[in-house]
């Protein structure tokens, strides 16, 4: 398995979709005052069973289910809402660059970790585009981690042969949700636990994020944007399996 991977992302971006929901009442008609309590009681009680005889079982958490298909949709919830994606594979070959559409689609990474179907057995590494000139699908989580680190702060991390990484980190995100799932429903779940800005030179040195044999760990790859700027940092976002 490849540990080493000297290489940055060329950019990329993601689409983020935002859902409102509209709640609607209306007015009937009032009840005479002598039926008024006894309709509202018997009301009650016939919206109390129908409640409890109807109510569907409850699922199962989507971990606990088969594994999803090797394509499917990506969604992500929390500060840097990702909806209307869906993932593919894409082959090991550097420079790493996914195949599009760009303002939709993610590839994890096939001969580099696991898929999302053997996501338990260590390290899906998801890749996807962001850019300062058009909203594409990693966009969200880029825009949201480059607006909250501090770019004078790095943490020094151990890296490969000697060389000593910088990370720049947030918490924004930790707590967010990453999912996978495929047409039959089936699917994972990762909660994001870390989140940061890493030099472009530096992304295959970080021998924490090369380790790919991390159990049940998720790591999202794109191009930092600041605005309409494109930086020279990769960001990165882990998750492990809820």
């Amino acid at each position: 398995m490849h540990k080493h991977l000297r290489t940055s992302l060329l950019p990329i971006l993601g689409l983020a979709a935002a859902l409102s929901l509209v709640a609607c009442s209306g007015t009937e008609e009032d009840p005479s005052p002598e039926t008024t309590s006894d309709a509202a009681a018997s009301e009650s009680m016939t919206v109390s069973s129908e409640a409890s005889s109807s109510a569907a079982p409850t699922p199962p958490p989507l971990n606990e289910g088969p594994a999803p298909a090797l394509t499917g949709t990506f969604e992500m919830d929390g500060p840097a809402t990702i909806t209307g994606a869906t993932y593919d594979s894409m082959p090991f070959v550097v420079p790493l660059n996914p195949a599009g559409p760009q303002a939709t689609m993610v590839r994890w990474v096939e001969g580099w970790g696991e898929s999302p179907a053997t996501a338990e057995q260590g390290t899906t590494y998801v890749l996807g585009h962001a850019w300062g000139q058009q909203k594409l699908v990693f966009n969200p989580f880029s825009e949201v981690v480059t607006a909250n680190v501090d770019l004078s702060s790095p943490t020094t991390v151990e890296g490969l042969d000697g060389v000593q990484v910088q990370r720049f980190a947030t918490s924004t995100l930790n707590g967010s949700h990453i999912r996978m799932t495929s047409p039959d429903g089936a699917g994972r779940e990762w909660v994001v636990d870390n989140a940061f800005l890493i030099p472009k030179t530096q992304f295959g040195s970080d021998a924490d994020l090369m380790d790919t044999e991390v159990p049940g760990r998720i790591v999202l790859v794109a191009c930092a944007v600041d605005g309409y700027t494109d930086l020279d940092y990769n960001v990165i976002v882990t998750g492990h399996l809820a």
